[in-house]
């Protein structure tokens, strides 16, 4: 956690016009944030862990405190972004108390797209583009596809369907699965563009952290996603050994004999990924 950011993003969440109660959640930092947040933020509820627990399993802490304490909406936000005054106001507007919410993602300053989110753009059936340029005016609000989680606005009643992030993931792929799983049990994603979230980042966040057990991470969420069957997964894993394969020869970046060994590691961890598939087909607060 950095300190520049996480003071600029709560600061957003102060000058929202609807009011929020911060949750914190301190995955083990120990750049002075620990010491920072009590001081700073005295009404924030503050969490702090002392170890890194993931991006899903921390979520999940505040996820669940929320629900405790009576919330009818868990809006979640990475700690490199911001979100304009009005944004909370705007997708609450147009909620229907059962679909996932999500702004516009922007980049730092607002000035472009964050380059992530124009994949969620594409998944859009290309309406917004329409509106845009042909009839110049903006809908409310448009269902889209899957949308990075560093910005979701969540009724309970999702929650309570859906349950929390899956703990098979603990960095990047989380919000993959959680789509997977809204669309089994028939949930939407609505994207609301006049609501801006400003998102301070590269690419893919942090690139190491990204690119470090991605092969794994491919290889669970396709084994975990519910909406095909375990036939479908093998025809999946064959398409990522090709993919490796064919890196392996560009860049050496992916070796078949580490796509073999995560096949094993997976054989290995089979109950957990079986147990996983089960329990993300019911209703209820899973993983919470």
């Amino acid at each position: 956690m950095r300190r520049g950011w996480i003071d600029r993003c709560i600061k957003s969440l102060q000058a929202s016009t609807v009011q929020t109660t911060a949750i914190i959640i301190d995955n083990g930092s120990s750049d002075g944030t620990r010491e920072h947040i009590p001081v700073h933020y005295p009404n924030a509820i503050w969490l702090p862990q002392e170890k890194n627990l993931g991006f899903g399993q921390a979520n999940n802490l505040g996820i669940k405190y929320a629900i405790e304490h009576q919330a009818d909406y868990v809006l979640l936000l990475n700690q490199d972004a911001t979100l304009s005054p009005d944004a909370i106001e705007k997708m609450l507007a147009i909620s229907d108390g059962k679909s996932l919410l999500s702004p516009l993602h922007l980049n730092g300053d607002g000035t472009r797209i964050d380059e992530m989110f124009r994949y969620s753009l594409k998944q859009s059936n290309n309406m917004m583009n329409d509106d845009l340029l042909i009839r110049h005016e903006l809908a409310p609000c448009y269902e889209s596809g899957e949308i990075c989680a560093a910005c979701w606005l969540m009724p309970v009643s999702l929650i309570k369907k859906i349950g929390g992030f899956n703990p098979l993931f603990f960095h990047y792929s989380e919000d993959n699965n959680y789509y997977h799983r809204m669309v089994y049990h028939g949930v939407k994603t609505l994207l609301v563009p006049d609501a801006h979230m400003y998102h301070d980042r590269k690419l893919q966040g942090n690139t190491e952290a990204f690119n470090r057990k991605r092969l794994r991470r491919d290889i669970i969420l396709e084994a975990c996603n519910i909406n095909q069957g375990l036939p479908k997964c093998f025809w999946r894993w064959f398409k990522i050994l090709i993919r490796c394969y064919t890196k392996d020869i560009r860049n050496h970046q992916y070796r078949i004999g580490a796509f073999t060994w995560e096949i094993l590691w997976l054989i290995g961890h089979s109950p957990s990924i079986i147990h996983s598939r089960r329990k993300e087909k019911k209703i209820g607060l899973n993983w919470l």
